[in-house]
């Protein structure tokens, strides 16, 4: 009997149900991977996480974040206690906790300048800045991002038409509308500028932009090594020549920069290695971080628009060295002598496996009194023969105790401190004062403390007056006296800034 068709309408609710379907798989997908574990965790973890991890302390070192998430496991404790509740995040140490949320892949340790530190994944980084969202009373809808959205709606209609006559009549008149900005503010027919709600408003904009960029940076490094890792797996699994290892190699590279991962890093590597841009970038951060209105900012608001710049930089040259690591690596695997014995290896398994199907199967008959098997020990005499006692047993000597290490036998690696930026800001502070409003950069440079006077705080010193757009004299040197580790003292010769006060510039 033919099985009946389905009518026309049952085939409709099929089409019609198929989007959805497909969106339940991403869904299941989703709810397998560590995003949707981390939005179903207890509250005192997504705490924990959103205090530890902030836009300017993206990594923690390991033993920094133990003892962190170990007082906060007291306090946790303590106020459950002190509610008579049974305690919330159990017994388990920091150490246990933060184990856990790395299984869970809530977290990731890396080893950064030859030590190892925590920082939240790309899925981790994008939940928790949806639940900051959330809990937040800022609305998304504001008339910066309005204006912003208007702006790149006309640019992209402009950009897109194909008629060179039109694009040029919108430039014009976007040329006209410019002269007669600047004839109204000449004639003093318009206002200062924004007001100071409208102009924080749109930092608030500018900053939710920039908290997407440490989740991007994730991602295109989570797809690398993705990426690598397919290839290293794939030339395990096949056996291939040199030449197809190199073009599958060339190919997944391809196939990553043509991604919209690759395309963002691209813009941003662009970006960097412009100096005139990041010039630009800088003076404006600066500007703004100038302006009455920025005083209504948070501190950490402020920390993340003035180390935006250095915060690209830091994870463009994150990714630049995995992409290296790993691609030399790779190169390295496929050139080595592992990797052709790995092959002759493989065809010899292939080659058993394939004489074994061939043999005639023959089903074992069991012997009525099967004969004693010896193991195959062939016998010359009866006086090889000899019988054991126990007795005669010599247990062998007892192993040594191991040695055991305490706390005192830790030896950490003399190394430069690290500069501080307070003190840093109070020599300029001093020098500036010292020198009715203007310095040079060795009268900052001996107004710092002995002790500060290291290579650490050259650098630091040097991209402070970055920040604060002053630009250094390449024709003119200043030497810098420092201290070393050993307590030697060397001289730096970097290139003569004078800095004034900012409101004589």
């Amino acid at each position: 009997m033919p099985e009946p068709q389905p009518t026309p309408r049952q085939q409709a609710a099929v089409v019609a149900a198929s989007p959805a379907l497909g969106r339940l798989a991403e869904l299941e997908s989703l709810h397998r991977g560590p995003a949707w574990a981390l939005t179903r965790s207890a509250p005192w973890t997504i705490a924990a996480l959103q205090t530890a991890f902030t836009r300017n302390r993206p990594q923690v070192e390991l033993d920094q974040f133990h003892e962190e998430l170990d007082a906060f496991l007291e306090d946790l404790r303590a106020h459950d206690a002190a509610l008579g509740t049974s305690p919330t995040a159990g017994t388990a140490t920091g150490r246990a906790v933060a184990d856990d949320w790395t299984r869970r892949r809530f977290l990731t340790r890396r080893a950064q300048g030859g030590r190892i530190v925590y920082e939240l994944t790309e899925a981790s980084t994008r939940v928790l800045a949806f639940l900051e969202s959330l809990s937040s009373d800022r609305s998304s809808l504001t008339g910066s991002r309005l204006g912003t959205l208007l702006g790149d709606v006309e640019r992209l209609a402009r950009e897109t038409n194909p008629d060179t006559s039109a694009r040029i009549e919108a430039l014009e008149g976007e040329i006209e509308e410019r002269l007669e900005l600047v004839r109204a503010l000449r004639a003093g027919e318009e206002g200062a500028g924004l007001d100071d709600e409208t102009a924080l408003e749109a930092a608030g904009n500018i900053l939710d932009l920039a908290a997407g960029v440490p989740a991007d940076f994730k991602r295109m490094r989570a797809a690398i090594e993705d990426s690598v890792g397919q290839l290293r797996n794939q030339i395990i699994e096949e056996s291939l020549t040199k030449g197809a290892t190199m073009a599958q190699v060339l190919e997944a590279d391809r196939r990553l920069r043509a991604s919209s991962e690759g395309r963002t890093f691209r813009s941003f590597t662009a970006f960097l290695d412009d100096p005139d841009q990041q010039l630009r970038f800088r003076a404006a951060i600066s500007e703004v971080l100038s302006r009455d209105f920025a005083d209504g900012l948070g501190q950490e608001e402020r920390e993340t628009l003035r180390n935006l710049v250095a915060e690209l930089r830091e994870a463009n040259a994150q990714i630049q060295r995995i992409y290296g690591k790993l691609s030399e690596s790779l190169n390295t695997y496929v050139q080595s002598d592992d990797y052709r014995q790995s092959v002759r290896l493989r065809d010899a398994i292939r080659r058993a496996e394939q004489a074994l199907r061939r043999l005639p199967y023959v089903r074992e008959e069991s012997g009525f009194a099967p004969a004693p098997e010896l193991f195959g020990a062939e016998f010359e005499s009866l006086s090889m023969v000899k019988l054991f006692d126990p007795d005669e047993l010599a247990p062998p000597p007892r192993l040594a105790e191991p040695i055991s290490f305490g706390t005192e036998d830790r030896v950490r690696s003399a190394r430069t401190a690290k500069a501080r930026p307070a003190t840093l800001r109070e020599a300029v502070a001093v020098a500036l004062e010292a020198g009715g409003g203007r310095a040079q950069l060795g009268e900052i440079w001996s107004e710092l403390p002995p002790e500060e006077q290291h290579i650490n705080s050259v650098r630091a010193l040097l991209g402070h007056l970055l920040q604060e757009g002053v630009r250094l004299d390449r024709e003119a040197w200043a030497p810098l006296d420092f201290a070393q580790i050993d307590g030697t003292r060397r001289t730096a010769y970097v290139p003569n800034a004078t800095v004034t006060r900012r409101e004589e510039k």
